[in-house]
């Protein structure tokens, strides 16, 4: 059984959406964690105590037999990592390789704060040493989250699409750090840069992986 562990609903509809469509014979199991990312939000960061229940929680749906653990939240992927369980997967990873494959300057758009250290840790991590200097950037769009809390993803998604398109120029790069971003980069096709968003990407490698196991 493949298990997501979700932290907020409409990313577990999104990701029933896509796993029905690019893994139909895979079993699943959704777990939804919503009161982890309200937490870490209110704290602006993942506190130890709030590393502790993420990993409680996803140990435990491993002992109820998951074969494979696939975390959608960005936020929380630090302590994904911190398991050290294979499998254990984070949905921006495959994400992270594709944007730092060829260095460069990488633009880290989020709005969420608490999204934005664990999401550029990675960046780091996934940067080859083949590649030349990856140059990373941060930018913070707080104001426009409580749109996505009010279920207007239309207007979220528009208001990150324009403030990406006055940013957009200088950069190799556009990585949307949340999964519930992915809308955004259906308004940035046209954009001369890839925007890069973790749901289709993350899935991709996570089946690709759970098909191995067998």
């Amino acid at each position: 059984m493949l298990t997501l562990f979700h932290t907020t609903a409409s990313n577990e509809t999104m990701f029933r959406s896509l796993l029905a469509e690019m893994g139909p014979e895979i079993p699943s199991r959704h777990i939804l964690a919503a009161d982890l990312l309200d937490r870490a939000t209110a704290q602006g960061r993942v506190t130890a105590d709030i590393a502790v229940e993420v990993k409680d929680r996803m140990r435990a749906a491993l002992d109820d037999g998951a074969k494979m653990l696939l975390c959608t939240c960005s936020t929380l992927g630090t302590c994904a990592d911190e398991l050290h369980d294979p499998r254990v997967l984070r949905i921006d990873r495959a994400m992270a390789r594709q944007a730092t494959a060829q260095g460069g300057r990488v633009l880290v758009a989020a709005c969420v704060a608490s999204t934005i250290e664990p999401t550029v840790k990675l960046l780091r991590e996934c940067t080859p040493p083949v590649a030349t200097e990856t140059q990373i950037e941060t930018l913070l769009m707080a104001d426009l989250w409580p749109h996505f809390q009010a279920g207007d993803r239309t207007l979220y998604w528009q208001g990150i699409a324009e403030r990406l398109r006055e940013r957009a120029a200088g950069y190799d790069c556009i990585v949307l750090a949340q999964a519930s971003m992915a809308g955004a980069a259906d308004l940035l096709n046209d954009l001369p840069v890839p925007v890069l968003s973790s749901p289709k990407i993350g899935l991709e490698a996570a089946i690709k992986s759970y098909r191995n196991l067998r």
